[in-house]
Parts: structure tokens; C-alpha cells; sequence
């Protein structure tokens, strides 16, 4: 359907003329011997054809009311000027009036310049809906990150200080995107506590979501994978960490989820504090001895959901009286500083044994602090989570 054009010029055979023409070329035209504004028609024009003779003799405020009601409405605008010498500064100051026609009576040059200025109004229209669609989306994104992130954190365990000689204290320090890291300690039995912690590749809402999925297949509730019924007393079985892992990278192709997660998977018996463990690429728990020593639990496999077919392996290991187990993600050791050094492990152990003597909620909360430290006005770009468990039995005389 031909787009309704308006022509303003106070000559009236001028205004006939280009009425004429425009028809003649397809277009139905409204003709005024003033100004009149776009919003005050039942159908709005698609261009405005003005004779500057209109501005050069204004009427109070008529103008620039009128220029005004063509922004509002984004009515493109063709001005036309019969004098000899064009007035092009007065165009260029304007706005919306788009292009100056020199010569109107020139069928030709009418033609060209109708069609330009509305392949231009299109272009702007669909510019515009590009634009606001835009901000749609990135409203829309922002919200769903919101509730992302809102998601993880509530997958954060509920502060537990001790379980029977097990003392715990953590930190979780989310980076402004929303990331993958995930933990939890839960008391299994009597006899045993499960410890892991989890970081899925990249950010934003399909890291936060495995990691909801991650959460509910590692949930004691809603899961099968840690404890199995059996027929006899005591009626269940706990599933090793080994085959544990194997059941998540089952569980978790890459080719389903398109990300794939480190995890560092602890059976702990909270009274003898003997460790069964597996890691699955995760940056090794590191248990730092009452006497100094640092171990580093790196046995293990390859990650979840790189379809690897080598069988995970099971650690042991047992702490003492005194000791002190970390947990971390690589946010911490891959922290950089301005000049784009990292953080690292060698940093990240000494921070740790400066700590021996400081409980164990402190250590934890200063070791972070001298990460940000080090970093300093670089923000993290990942999550970061640091797990502490000292085995400090009641009647223990170190401190804790």
C-alpha cells in the first residue's frame, strides 16, 4: 500500500503542482498552505514535504512546535526551497528535516528523493525495533542472571561449625557473572560425612543450572548416586568416591549439556578422620600436617563430561589431631593482580600456613583477604570458594 505523503507550502500552484506529481507517481498526497502537525491527522504521513518559505515567515512558536511533533512521531521530512542559493546551513540545523530538494518541479529528482528519504525512514523504523528489541533481551538476560544467581546462592549449605572432631569454616566470594562453583557437607551416617566441591566450566545461566543439577544428583534426598538401598541391615550402601564420579560422568556428556565440571569428592569419618576421596580434574585438596607438611590429595581422573572412558581412582589419607584440610576452586590460584600475574598455589599454600595457629574461621576469612590483597583493584573474573576442616577432637590441647 503507497505511503501517505503531505505537502506544506503556502504557493498554493506550487503545492497543486507537487500534488500533481506525486500522485502521478503513485503516491496519495495531502496538500496545506501552513504548518500543520503529523499527530493532528487521522493517518500520520510518512514524509512531511516542507517549502521553507514556511520557516522564513513563522508563525509565534508554530515552527518549532511542529518540528517537535516530527521528532515525537518520526516522521521523516523533505524540505524544498525555490530560491536560487539553498539555504543548506538552515537545513543542517533542522532536524528532523532530512534532505533538501533543490529543484521540485524536476519529476526526476522528486521521484529520487521520495524514495531515498523513505528507504531511509525505513531503515531508521527498523533500527529502532532492532534497538528496543535489544533492550528487551537485555532486560530479560539481566533478570534471568538475577535469578540465576539468586539459584546459587541458595545452594549454599547452612553454616555447620562441627560435627563430632570436625571443625568447618568457609568462604564463598561469587564474581559479578554468574559462575559454576558449588559445595556442600553432609552428615551421611554416623560414621561418615560427604564433602565436595564442584566448579562447572563458564558463567552465566547454563553454568548456574548444572549446578542445580549437579546439586539435586548429589542431594541425599533426590538421589540415588551416594547411597544405594540394599536388602540386609544396615539397608543402605554408600557409594564410594570413585564410583561416584563415574555415575556423574555417566550422567554428564557434553554433548547433553555443553559444559563440562571439575570435583573434588571427600567421604570423612568424622571421629577416627580417615579420607576417601577422587578428584575429577579438580585442583587437589591440600591437607596442611600440624607439623608443616603440606600433602596434596591429587588422586583422581580426568573431568566430568569429557566422555573419558579411564577409570577415576580412590585416595586415603587420615588426619590428625591438629590438622588442618582445604578445599578450593582455581578462582584463587588463578586470581591475577594488575600486572597479570597469578596468585598461584606456592602463594596460596604460604598464605595458608601463616594461618596454622588462627582459627579455623579466621584462617579461612584472611586468606581471602590476602587474595584481594594481592589482586588489587583486579576484580575476580571467576567464582571463588575456599573450604576449611580442621579434625580438632574436644579433648585435643592445640588450638583451634
Amino acid at each position: 500500500m503507497p505511503q501517505q505523503l503531505l505537502v506544506m507550502t503556502p504557493d498554493v500552484t506550487l503545492g497543486a503542482s507537487l500534488c500533481a506529481r506525486l500522485e502521478k507517481l503513485g503516491y496519495p498526497v495531502t496538500v496545506a498552505t501552513g504548518l500543520i502537525k503529523p499527530s493532528a491527522l487521522e493517518h500520520p504521513p510518512a514524509i512531511c514535504l516542507i517549502d521553507l518559505e514556511l520557516h522564513r515567515n513563522p508563525t509565534g512558536g508554530l515552527w518549532e512546535g511542529w518540528l517537535q511533533d516530527c521528532l515525537t512521531a518520526h516522521i521523516a521530512c523533505l524540505a524544498f526551497d525555490r530560491k536560487a542559493t539553498p539555504d543548506r546551513a538552515l537545513i543542517a540545523r533542522l532536524e528532523p528535516l532530512g534532505d533538501i530538494l533543490l529543484q521540485p518541479e524536476n519529476l526526476l529528482a522528486l521521484e529520487d528523493k521520495v524514495r531515498t528519504t523513505l528507504a531511509t525512514r525505513k531503515l531508521f523504523r527498523q533500527l529502532e525495533t532492532a534497538r528496543h528489541q535489544l533492550v528487551k533481551h537485555h532486560s530479560e538476560l539481566q533478570e534471568s542472571l538475577r535469578s540465576a544467581a539468586l539459584i546459587q546462592r541458595s545452594l549454599i549449605p547452612t553454616p555447620r561449625s562441627r560435627l563430632h572432631n570436625l571443625l568447618f569454616a568457609w568462604k564463598f566470594m561469587p564474581s559479578k557473572q554468574v559462575g559454576g562453583d558449588l559445595f556442600n557437607i553432609v552428615q551421611l551416617d554416623e560414621q561418615t560425612a560427604m564433602v565436595y566441591l564442584v566448579d562447572v566450566s563458564g558463567h552465566g545461566i547454563s553454568s548456574a543450572m548444572v549446578t542445580v543439577s549437579v546439586h539435586q544428583s548429589l542431594s541425599l534426598h533426590t538421589s540415588h548416586v551416594i547411597k544405594q538401598q540394599i536388602d540386609h541391615p544396615p539397608y543402605y550402601l554408600i557409594t564410594s568416591p570413585q564410583s561416584v564420579l563415574r555415575e556423574l560422568e555417566d550422567e554428564y556428556p557434553f554433548e547433553r549439556f555443553q559444559e563440562f565440571f571439575t570435583i573434588s569428592y571427600l567421604l570423612i569419618n568424622p571421629h577416627s578422620g580417615e579420607i576417601r576421596y577422587s578428584n575429577a580434574g579438580h585442583p587437589p585438596p591440600l591437607l596442611l600436617r600440624r607439623t608443616g607438611q603440606v600433602e596434596r590429595l591429587a588422586v583422581g581422573g580426568t573431568v566430568i563430561g569429557m566422555g573419558s572412558r579411564v577409570a577415576f581412582e580412590e585416595g586415603f589419607a587420615r588426619m590428625n589431631a591438629g590438622d588442618r584440610l582445604y578445599l578450593y576452586t582455581d578462582g584463587i590460584t588463578e586470581h591475577s593482580d594488575p600486572d597479570g600475574v597469578f596468585y598461584g598455589e606456592g602463594r596460596f599454600v604460604s598464605q595458608l600456613l601463616t594461618q596454622a595457629n588462627t582459627p579455623l574461621d579466621a584462617a579461612v576469612q584472611n586468606s581471602l583477604i590476602a587474595l584481594r590483597k594481592f589482586g588489587g583493584r583486579t576484580l575476580p573474573n571467576d567464582d571463588v570458594t575456599l573450604i576449611g576442616i580442621e579434625f580438632a577432637p574436644p579433648d585435643a590441647t592445640q588450638e583451634t
